[in-house]
């Protein structure tokens, strides 16, 4: 079994609310991890997998948590973007 260190932490009451909306996590420890995990994943100091585990999710929970936050779980860059269009026109006129 996985050791945890516990503390507490104080947060306001202005938080609670928020805190509360989260859809995952049945307590607000779990909602607490969560929120904080995706802090991590958007501030890219954890990765994907890094912040699923974080989250104590798989990665497919992980993605549909950030999916149903809006929040993009994949980078697409421009050249990305480019190389598919190409791809595309180029099946196209196959």
């Amino acid at each position: 079994m996985e050791a945890v260190s516990q503390f507490q932490v104080a947060l306001s009451n202005e938080l609670m609310p928020f805190i509360l909306r989260i859809k995952d996590g049945n307590t607000t420890d779990e909602k607490v991890t969560i929120s904080l995990a995706v802090g991590m994943f958007l501030s890219k100091q954890a990765t994907l997998a890094q912040a699923a585990e974080l989250a104590k999710k798989s990665i497919w929970d992980f993605t549909d948590v950030l999916r149903s936050l809006g929040i993009p779980w994949s980078e697409y860059t421009e050249t990305e973007l480019s190389m598919d269009e190409l791809s595309l026109s180029k099946l196209a006129g196959a």
